[in-house]
């Protein structure tokens, strides 16, 4: 959505709006996304906030920055304070008004998500990297070692909640994210890292645990099937598994993960045209419905890149045009989640500008499909 022609790069518009737009709290954690039109933030998530401080080191790799160092120390302590739970895992949502609070996800519930923990893990695998803190090793520690012992099932499968309060786990399984499923592969992510620092066995064995899990859940064509109900493969989650196939794969030298996220990333952009592609397809009709999203757009054009695909500039050219632009610089840069809702949206903006950086700079693609700090 462009409401005025301002010929800036949008990698540096991008970073600008998530330094100065306010999506950070003054605390530390990140909102899920602005709503423009009331010129107020959602909640402060947890997940987005282990993306954040991903995505604040990716930057600074590209071009080192204190602000963005510190910013990610922010977000961290943010984490380390207020949502990590004494259990090991991580709170999900803390809700600024209590009365439009979701139960399911709010830090009152006291449920934790496997997923959600899991990108925080890598947030803050990666910042310890950075900076060799010890408190943060102790903490990845902890909720890794949680997930394997609380959450992850025999067959590599992670259950998607914890109840902190009864000590027990559920799934209730309405939609993708609430169910085992093979989205949370990408959870390998921070287990594979947490290996490489640690040398302890059990991350790795349980990083290609869920992976393996995960190909039990891809059918002939090469998809995902993300909801084992409706038998139905969205987008957002099927890519996710791919990201995890390829993290996995390439640090563990596991070629049938590579070429099963391969496969799985032909489906995907099979279905790609000049307008994108759209999120849910249902194998009863063979076709996708419901709407477009940029976090989908911004994820399969960061596989295609990686895999080197057709279309890929399709996909950036649709993309660009969820990039608010406005001459109110504190807002302008972000990307909105769709083009229906005045949402600019905080992993939508992280994962469209590892794209465009990515688009830019291929270098930070490996041969073997690596990409370091993959947000």
């Amino acid at each position: 959505m462009k409401n005025l022609k301002i010929e800036q790069d949008p990698v540096r518009l991008g970073k600008n709006w998530l330094i100065n737009s306010g999506i950070q709290s003054a605390p530390g954690g990140f909102y899920a996304w602005i709503d423009l039109d009331a010129q107020s933030p959602s909640f402060l998530y947890s997940e987005i906030t282990g993306y954040a401080i991903t995505t604040l080191l990716f930057l600074n790799r590209l071009s080192p920055e204190g602000v963005l160092i510190d910013r990610a120390q922010n977000a961290a302590d943010w984490l380390l304070r207020e949502a990590m739970h004494p259990c090991g895992g991580f709170k999900a949502r803390a809700y600024q008004d209590g009365i439009n609070a979701d139960p399911l996800y709010s830090f009152n519930s006291e449920n934790i998500f496997s997923f959600d923990s899991g990108m925080v893990l890598y947030g803050l695998v990666n910042l310890y990297k950075q900076t060799k803190q010890d408190k943060l090793l102790s903490s990845c520690r902890e909720c890794a070692d949680f997930l394997i012992n609380k959450m992850q099932n025999p067959d590599g499968s992670f259950n998607s909640i914890f109840s902190a309060k009864t000590n027990v786990n559920i799934n209730p399984g309405d939609k993708w994210s609430s169910q085992p499923g093979s989205f949370h592969a990408k959870i390998a992510l921070g287990l594979t890292d947490l290996f490489e620092i640690t040398n302890e066995i059990r991350y790795r064995e349980s990083a290609i645990k869920v992976c393996e899990f995960a190909l039990t859940k891809q059918d002939a064509t090469g998809r995902f099937i993300t909801d084992n109900h409706a038998q139905t493969t969205h987008l957002h989650p099927h890519a996710y598994t791919i990201e995890g196939l390829i993290y996995a794969g390439t640090a563990f030298k596991i070629a049938k993960f590579i070429d099963q996220a391969q496969k799985a990333a032909n489906w995907m952009f099979k279905h790609v045209d000049k307008n994108g592609v759209n999120d849910i397809y249902s194998p009863k009709n063979a076709k996708f419905g419901h709407f477009q999203r940029s976090d989908i757009l911004a994820q399969a054009m960061r596989l295609g890149l990686i895999f080197n695909l057709d279309k890929t500039s399709l996909l950036k050219a649709r993309l660009e045009n969820y990039q608010y632009l406005t001459e109110d610089s504190r807002q302008s840069g972000g990307f909105l989640y769709n083009l229906q809702e005045k949402h600019l949206n905080s992993w939508c903006s992280m994962f469209a500008l590892q794209a465009l950086v990515l688009e830019q700079n291929p270098g930070l693609i490996a041969k073997n499909k690596k990409v370091e700090l993959f947000i």
